[in-house]
């Protein structure tokens, strides 16, 4: 079984994660050969934040989540492999989020900005490889279109894209991007600050910005874990600047203990 990212509260750093169209609660949704990430949560009793108004549906983890980087489901072979793998990733109290962490089940809310990415921008010293601050742009999963495969990344509250607005010592992931002309779908109201950038995005691993030493370094690493085309977003690549959509499918496995749709089951 996988989940997705459904919203997310920037101000506040708080993410809600859940099911949708493509997940199988029953049987599971994706194959164990596919490399995903592992949706990671850590329980510490965080308070409720403004904004979020649980339910049954949609409840509060009053926890924290990460992803690891994409490791095939056949590598969780057991729930404790799966709990082992997020505490050596991120320390200890740290372990695989289940469906009914938020008290009832299919969503629920968690401390955390799960899909910021670096992302490069062309004519400003913005970049890890040419920032004068110690710091580099960064853009975040604003939107998806679950039924078609199609996700927006965008520029929120925290993107400085003129200075930086990560630390370049941080561990993000690359948004990467195979352009290909694809014809853009109907229905969505392209601008200029929200255009279509005609490819396929998907997320590397997370590297510390550090590592991106060239434009040519980060576009190789896209290169090199997802095959020739495949190089890393840029600001202006819809066309306009601030945002664009791709097609995309950025999914995770999440765990789930009352129905055999687990890796290991």
């Amino acid at each position: 079984m996988t989940w997705s990212v459904r919203n997310n509260h920037w101000n506040a750093d708080t993410v809600l994660v859940g099911n949708d169209s493509s997940t199988n609660a029953y049987a599971g949704d994706t194959s164990c050969d596919v490399p995903l990430p592992v949706l990671c949560l850590k329980k510490s009793g965080l308070p409720l934040p403004a904004g979020v108004v649980p339910d049954f549906y949609n409840g509060w983890t009053g926890g924290e989540a990460k992803l690891t980087p994409a490791v095939s489901g056949y590598a969780l072979y057991s729930r404790a492999a799966a709990d082992g793998l997020c505490a050596a990733q991120f320390g200890p109290g740290y372990r695989m989020g289940e469906h009914h962490d938020g008290g009832g089940g299919w969503n629920w809310w968690a401390r955390g900005d799960l899909l910021r990415t670096w992302v490069a921008v062309n004519d400003q010293p913005a970049n890890p490889w040419n920032t004068t601050t110690g710091k580099a742009m960064t853009w975040s999963l604003l939107t998806q279109d679950w039924n078609r495969d199609l996700v927006d990344f965008h520029s929120d509250i925290k993107t400085d894209g003129y200075h930086g607005d990560t630390p370049t010592t941080d561990r993000l992931p690359v948004l990467c991007l195979r352009p290909d002309g694809r014809p853009a779908p109907d229905g969505i109201p392209f601008d200029f600050y929200n255009g279509w950038a005609a490819g396929e995005v998907k997320l590397s691993s997370p590297v510390r910005g550090t590592t991106l030493t060239s434009r040519t370094a980060a576009d190789n690493l896209c290169a090199t874990q997802f095959g020739p085309g495949y190089r890393m977003g840029e600001h202006h690549d819809g066309g306009g600047g601030w945002g664009w959509w791709a097609s995309g499918d950025l999914r995770f496995w999440v765990a789930i203990d009352d129905q055999p749709a687990n890796p290991w089951n």
